[in-house]
């Protein structure tokens, strides 16, 4: 009888509580770190980026306020335009000192930063100075832009 009234005071097992959502795992801390490091490190770059890239959004947001108006298509208004490229080549090239150039040495640094050969820039460059050089506005604002679009910002 002995072994009934042991049996008897036996219990069933217990087993332990269901583990709750909260203190994550340490895999899953680890895995919040890394989401929150690299998320901090993507938008440092976009930042970065961003600031970087800001005076070609103004070049080209300057070249768009510069118009295509038949009647501002004189000497002035590609002077104007040759004003514009010469302030972004000063930005991106201060060491070659673009604001010195002029003329031919001004149509060789265009091509020399450009993927286009000296003869397209000819036009451009002389239309500061002769009118009806064979480049319609368009024309030249589709070659500044390009020229702004290809640097290296």
């Amino acid at each position: 009888m002995i072994a009934n009234e042991v049996l008897a005071q036996l219990k069933d097992i217990d087993t332990p509580p269901v583990a709750g959502p909260w203190p994550p795992a340490p895999g899953w801390w680890l895995l919040a770190a890394l989401v929150t490091g690299l998320l901090v490190l993507g938008g440092i770059w976009l930042w970065r980026w961003h600031r970087r890239t800001a005076p070609r959004r103004d070049a080209l947001a300057r070249l768009d306020r510069l118009g295509i108006a038949p009647e501002q298509a004189g000497t002035e208004w590609y002077a104007a335009l040759n004003r514009l490229l010469k302030q972004a080549a000063i930005h991106l090239y201060p060491e070659q000192n673009p604001e010195a150039l002029s003329g031919r040495g001004w149509q060789d640094f265009l091509a020399r930063t450009s993927d286009m050969p000296p003869e397209q820039w000819q036009p451009l460059v002389e239309a500061c100075y002769r009118p009806n050089v064979g480049i319609t506005p368009p024309q030249a604002q589709e070659l500044a832009s390009r020229w702004i679009r290809r640097q290296r910002w």
